[in-house]
Formats: C-alpha cells, structure tokens, sequence
C-alpha cells in the first residue's frame, strides 16, 4: 500500500483570499475577546456565600446518628478554620432550612447564632488575626432535604432492610451537614463517625479505624481521610451490605485495599468487577501517575440511584459496570484529587471522566475500542448547546447536561489529543495530572492550557476559545477535482465551513484529507483556519476517492457537494452518459460521461418512486472529452440512502438528457 502523510500549509498550492482572510481572522479574533470577558464576569460572579471570605477550612469532623425509624440525623459537626483575614469576627456555614440547629462552640464557649434560609452565622470569641486557626462546633439536627440528584435518602433494600445514602454534588452537602459548600474550599481532612443500626455496615471516606459496639443494637462506623476533600466529595452509605475486596498491586513490596460494598442481589457483579476496577488502577496510574490515595482504599458502595457518583475513595454505584467503573475510576483523579475551582468549569471533571473511558478501552481493548466510544460521544456532542464554559449554573440540568459537559468535554480532549499529537498529548495530561501547584487542590480550563502549551510549546488559546469558551460546530461542504498529469493527477480541493452558532463564526482546526485509490492512498494535512480554502496538490496517481478527516478526530459535519475525475480531451463521439461501474455497488461508484464542446452538466440520482435523493452540480464548465463522476451516497453524507434501484441523469443547459439506472446494496 503507497501511503505518504505530509503537514502542508505553504507547501501545498493554497488559495488564501487574503483581503477576505483578515477581515474575517479580526472578526473572530474581537467576538472570541468577547467571550473570554464574559467567562471572566461568570467567573467572578461565581464566589463562596457572603460571610465565608474571611476563612480557610482545613478540617471537618462529622459525629453524627441516624435514626432510621423517624428518617433523621442528629449530631455535630466540628470545624477548623485559618483566618484569611486580619481581623476575623464571625463565620458563615451553609445549611439547609430543613436542618434545625440546636447551638454553636467556638472553642468550649457557647455563643450565639443566627438562622437564615441557606446558612447559619456566629461570632467568634474573639478577632482572629490572619493565620491563625479557629475551632467551632455546631450541633444540630433533623430530616435531610433532597435537591439536585439526591443529596440525602433513606430509602428499603429490595431485601426489606434499611438503606441509607447521599449523593451531594453540586449543592448538596448543605442538605445535611453545615459547611462552606463551595469547590475551591477543600479540607486537609475530614472524619466521619456514624452511629445507626447496628445490623448495617456503614462506608464512607480513607480508612475504617474502628466499629464500635455500643450494647443497645446500634454500632459507630468511623473513617478517617487524610487527603484534602471538597464538600461534595463526603459521603455516607449504610445497609446490609455484603462486602467483597481484592488488592490492587502498584509496587513488589506495596499494595491497597479494593473493597465492594453491594447488595445482596448484585454481590456476584460486585465480585466479578473487582479484577477490571484493579486493571483500570494500574490503567490509569500509568496513564495520570499513581492512584492518587493510594494511602488509603479505593472502592465501591452501592447505593439507590441510576448511575453513579465519584466519592472521594468510595464511590458511589448503582450498578457494577465496566464503563461506569472506568468513568467514575477517572474522576479519582479528575474531580476529587484536581477539583474544578468553580462549577462553570464542570467539563474539567465529567469531559475528563468520559474520555477517560475511551483510554481505558483503548489500552485494554485496542484502538477500534477507543473509535467505538469517541464515534458515540462525538456524535452526542453534535446535540449540545451553548458554552462548554457553563453559563448558568443555577440549574442542575444545565449544569450537568450529559451532552455538553460529558460529551462535548471528552470530544474536546480528543480533539487535543490530535492538535498535540499522542505523544505531547499523553505528556501534558500526565504533567497535569502531577502538577504540584494543581494535586490535591482546583484547577479551571487555564490551568490546563497552560499546562498543555508548556509541555507542546504551541499556543492554544484559539484552541481552547473556540471550543470551551465558543459554541456549535462547523459544517464542512467540499468538492474536489482530478485532472491527469503526466503519470499522476493534478487535484484541486475546495472548502467550505459554517457554524449554526454565531460564535465564533468559523473554526481552526487541523484537517487531514485522504486521497485513496485501489490499494494506495496518500493522506495530507492543512490548517483549515478560513470559512474558505482551496489547494492543489500533485499525486502519483488518480485518485478514485477524496475523505475529509477519514479518523474522526475533529468534531464537524461533511458533506460532499461534487466530484469530478477528468479524463483525456478528446474527439468523443458525442454527448454520453456510461454505465456506472461498479454495479451493483457499496459504498462509491463512478458515473462515466462524455462531452462533444464544453459545457456545465448537472448529475441528479432518482429513487423509483421519481424523489430526486442527490444533486451534483459542478463550479465551472467540464471540457470537452471524456470524464467520471464520483457518486458516494453513504460517504460523509448526512442522509444515508436505503438499498434499491437508482435512476441518474445527466443534464447540459441545451436539454438534452441521459438517463440510466444502478443499484446500491448497503
């Protein structure tokens, strides 16, 4: 097979229209400024709750009792926090309506607090200078509310025993325990200590440090976690598990507990997934570095809704899925370990999760494994709408629309993977991922540019605004046509592109064009960074098809609009339209034609029924001789044609007319 791939932008002969070219690169460059202000204003307007400025959290400790009989909790939670401030008088917490505070210590002083919709607030026992750390304990109680996906449930087992669960992301801790309920605000550690029926086995974050039997048919689970937490990230799950583990293996002297925590009913699931959770930790610590609490424990507690939630070293599933193991195996690094800094730039967390996927596949299964996944992401990414950079994070459903962050993030990455090339690719997310200014702290879609320039030393802001900070994709129309030349060709491709979104008005992206024939193909490479481009290129051959981006990396659609392989100028015999070859077909045939004088020509394809399914219309006049046209119906075209009999018809302006049939088997 001749195969050849060439980076040609002024080595190939490129139509540039530089007057037009400029007017519209100043155009995108002032609508993309705009974009950027507008995230920065997002940004800004994304900040903790009033009140909560003046302090760092660095520890929580949650001592808390379920009551499964009346579905609440009770219990305290203490806090430490360093002041940022000068001179720090007071503190904020968030907490829901439905939670009733009892009292407030700061220190062993009890004082005085103040109640409002979404927060409790109190003096301290004294002005805190910046540094110093302040102690405060709020005791509480009640039933826990349920926003977003959940927050807090006491639900029955199938089994008819008791289940308890949270599931806190994006607002949701406040629901049922007081905290600063904000991603930038990570904790250095969080204790976790629950007393509740003693027949249930309670899982929750780092390492269980004791089981304590109380003699009364209650029993206190306590976990310790010595890795910095987000809010969100805490989490609870009770019930009459079974528990099932395995190790995972990362050096010859080290290894780390990999515990399932699962219902009766999906205990063989939960077995069975333990040997393919262990392949994706050595997966991806390969792939990001070292699980990041490798400290600690990594694993699973089944809880009571459809999909599942990345708490930190326990997460949360509502089934033992590979692929739902892999996405929420990922976001141990990317979301719980780097945390998005603020909500609008969700897709660092779930874009990562998703393509993370891909990889998993492709290392385990092989490449078509990774074009499977990103083939279906791509294709849901086509269905998003608005910025990857989430507008509006008021609205649970926006902020996590499945086709937009997930999707769209992962196609984003996958798309870097090709600007970068795999091997700076694979370096920067690594880097990335063991930056230490970024490990166990928060990360926006900056960072992670600038992470991937420095390793690349490319610059990626067009990248990243038009995809993150812009919106759409572009439709890409082209046409292309082979003369002889010599032993080879000359072919001339034409481009177009359009965004159905006015921002940006046009993408930049490089694009790879393969020129195929039988058992040779020759693969080119431009920068198609103009609503219009068009280039020549000389082939050792004539090629019989012409596919834009024939690996999928960029997220677009393709249609082609014409094809013409010209042959020799002759004396033909007349105006005639051949036999397609081949016929019957799959996939492309060739519709040869002839022409006494120059003339333009329109090729229309016809169902049975007379519903015209294809039009072909060149761009300039064909000259006299003889030539071929390229029908592909299923190829790059966004309306793919049934098997069937076919009628095509060549038309010139004078009328005349030919007319024969085909057939197309799919």
């Amino acid at each position: 097979m001749y195969c050849l791939k060439v980076i040609c932008c002024s080595l190939l002969c490129i139509s540039w229209g530089a007057a037009q070219h400029s007017d519209a690169f100043a155009e995108k460059m002032f609508r993309l400024q705009e974009l950027q202000h507008r995230a920065r204003l997002a940004l800004s307007a994304a900040a903790t709750t009033p009140g909560q400025e003046g302090f760092d959290v660095t520890y929580y400790g949650l001592d808390l009792r379920l009551s499964i009989s009346t579905q609440t909790l009770r219990g305290s939670i203490t806090i430490v926090a360093r002041s940022l401030s000068g001179s720090l008088s007071s503190m904020t917490l968030d907490l829901a309506q439905t939670m009733t505070v009892d009292s407030v210590k700061v220190g062993n002083m009890k004082v005085l607090f103040t109640r409002e919709t979404q927060t409790v607030s109190f003096p301290l026992d004294r002005t805190y200078a910046s540094g110093e750390f302040v102690t405060a304990t709020v005791f509480y109680g009640g039933t826990p509310g349920g926003t977003g996906f959940g927050s807090f449930a006491f639900q029955t087992a199938p089994d008819g025993t008791p289940w308890v669960w949270t599931l806190s992301e994006p607002y949701g801790a406040r629901d049922w325990w007081p905290c600063k309920d904000h991603p930038d605000d990570k904790a250095d550690s969080v204790d976790v200590s629950i007393r509740c029926d003693g027949t249930l086995k309670v899982g929750s974050q780092g390492t269980l440090v004791v089981v304590i039997d109380h003699g009364d048919g209650t029993k206190t689970h306590v976990w310790r976690h010595r890795y910095p937490i987000a809010t969100y990230l805490v989490s609870l799950a009770a019930a009459n598990y079974s528990e099932v583990s395995g190790w995972f293996r990362y050096s010859p002297a080290d290894s780390m507990p990999v515990v399932n925590y699962a219902l009766s009913s999906q205990l063989p699931s939960a077995t069975s997934s333990l040997p393919l959770t262990i392949d994706m930790l050595h997966i991806y610590s390969d792939l990001y570095g070292l699980y990041p609490f490798v400290r600690e424990k990594y694993g699973h507690a089944q809880f009571g809704w459809g999909g599942g939630m990345e708490h930190q070293t326990l997460t949360s599933l509502g089934s033992f899925s590979e692929n739902l193991i892999a996405h929420e195996l990922a976001h141990q690094w990317f979301g719980d370990m780097i945390t998005m800094r603020t909500w609008p730039d969700i897709w660092l967390n779930e874009g990562f999760a998703t393509y993370s996927v891909a990889l998993y596949r492709e290392k385990k299964y092989g490449p078509p494994a990774y074009r499977q996944v990103m083939d279906s992401e791509m294709s849901r990414a086509k269905l998003a709408t608005g910025t990857l950079y989430v507008q509006d994070t008021s609205r649970v459903q926006t902020l996590f629309d499945s086709r937009l962050v997930y999707s769209k993030g992962a196609s984003v990455l996958h798309m870097l993977r090709r600007v970068l090339g795999d091997s700076a690719f694979s370096k920067a997310i690594l880097k990335y991922a063991t930056d230490p200014g970024l490990q166990y702290r928060n990360a926006s879609t900056s960072d992670l540019r600038s992470v991937c320039e420095s390793v690349s030393g490319k610059e990626l802001d067009w990248f990243f605004d038009q995809w993150v900070y812009g919106s759409g994709y572009p439709s890409v129309q082209y046409d292309w046509t082979s003369v002889p030349d010599g032993s080879g060709a000359l072919v001339e491709v034409r481009l177009r592109q359009t965004n159905k979104s006015s921002l940006p008005s046009f993408f930049t992206m490089p694009l790879d064009i393969r020129f195929t024939d039988a058992g040779r193909d020759t693969t080119v490479t431009i920068l198609f960074d103009t609503p219009t481009k068009s280039f020549t290129i000389r082939l050792p051959f004539s090629p019989f098809n012409v596919v834009l981006d024939p690996n999928g990396w960029m997220l677009m659609d393709v249609e082609r609009t014409l094809v013409s392989i010209r042959g020799e100028e002759g004396v033909p015999d007349g105006f005639a339209l051949g036999q397609n070859y081949p016929n019957p077909f799959n996939g492309s045939t060739m519709i040869p034609f002839t022409l006494a004088e120059p003339s333009t020509v329109t090729l229309e394809v016809f169902s049975v029924l007379g519903e015209r399914v294809a039009l072909l219309q060149p761009n300039d006049r064909f000259p006299a001789g003889r030539h071929v046209l390229l029908f592909s119906p299923t190829d790059d075209s966004p309306n793919t044609l049934p098997s069937g009999v076919y009628f095509y018809r060549l038309a010139l302006p004078n009328r005349s007319l030919r007319v024969r049939t085909m057939v197309y088997l799919r």
